[in-house]
């Protein structure tokens, strides 16, 4: 009996797997999954300045790691039309990537989050291979961003590339996650282990200039309404899946 009843939870899941891989691109799944990646109940945060990014190495691997690093944030910069740089002398660091330990995890939380509850600090590291923390204005564009990833932890998990591919976009705003939206490196329930076109299209729809910081749910439900419908949008739409898989880190293992 649990056999049968295993076997008819991965049918019924593997059917509904399939179910969503086909209707992703219909306007009213990108806008349900917009709103659950994006804004989950609160507003839009994004950045209307340049992003600045200083790595720093509390593991070794380093060569490896910025180039993971530095193949990401370029897609992410070619996808958003955010300008991403390195900090120099005269860039002060606005995203602050730690790569860490598993010994040394908490203590970087706590450092690097500027947290003092140990409770928090257990929550937050528990199970996760990877954190990331945002700060905003009150009119939500974002100010500074930290990102914090113990790579042992997540190489042990077999999900190295996927951990910086999903902690670094969270930076720029794709904060929540969801089982319901697939394909999509937000579901940890999918195999998915780079940016799908599903996520290239919410990351091309957040940095829309239309799509204004501090926005809630009711307007950006009106306002992505209409701009999916428009022409440039159905190519993105439909041209998505091919786009990602010719930049970041899909060029490092294809």
């Amino acid at each position: 009996m649990r056999i049968l009843l295993s076997f008819l939870s991965f049918v019924s899941l593997f059917f509904a797997t399939q179910l969503h891989a086909e209707n992703w691109q219909s306007d009213h799944y990108i806008l349900t999954s917009f709103n659950k990646i994006a804004l989950n109940g609160t507003k839009v945060k994004k950045w209307q300045t340049p992003i600045y990014y200083q790595i720093t190495h509390h593991i070794d691997d380093i060569a490896l790691h910025e180039k993971i690093v530095d193949t990401h944030l370029s897609q992410l910069q070619q996808i958003t039309g955010l300008k991403i740089r390195p900090a120099d002398a005269s860039h002060k660091a606005n995203l602050t990537i730690v790569l860490t330990s598993e010994n040394q995890f908490r203590s970087d939380i706590k450092k690097y989050f500027k947290l003092r509850d140990l409770n928090t600090i257990r929550a937050i590291a528990g199970k996760n291979i990877g954190a990331t923390s945002i700060s905003a204005t009150k009119t939500g564009s974002i100010k500074q961003s930290i990102v914090i990833i113990p790579t042992d932890r997540a190489r042990a998990y077999g999900r190295l590339l996927t951990t910086f591919a999903e902690m670094l976009t969270k930076s720029v705003g794709m904060q929540y996650q969801s089982v319901d939206v697939f394909p999509s490196i937000f579901n940890h329930r999918a195999a998915d282990r780079y940016l799908t076109g599903l996520d290239y299209v919410m990351l091309k729809l957040l940095y829309d200039r239309r799509i204004k910081p501090g926005m809630n749910s009711q307007r950006i439900r009106q306002l992505i309404s209409s701009i999916i419908k428009e022409k440039s949008y159905q190519h993105h739409i439909y041209g998505a899946s091919l786009s990602v898989k010719q930049s970041g880190l899909n060029t490092l293992v294809n």
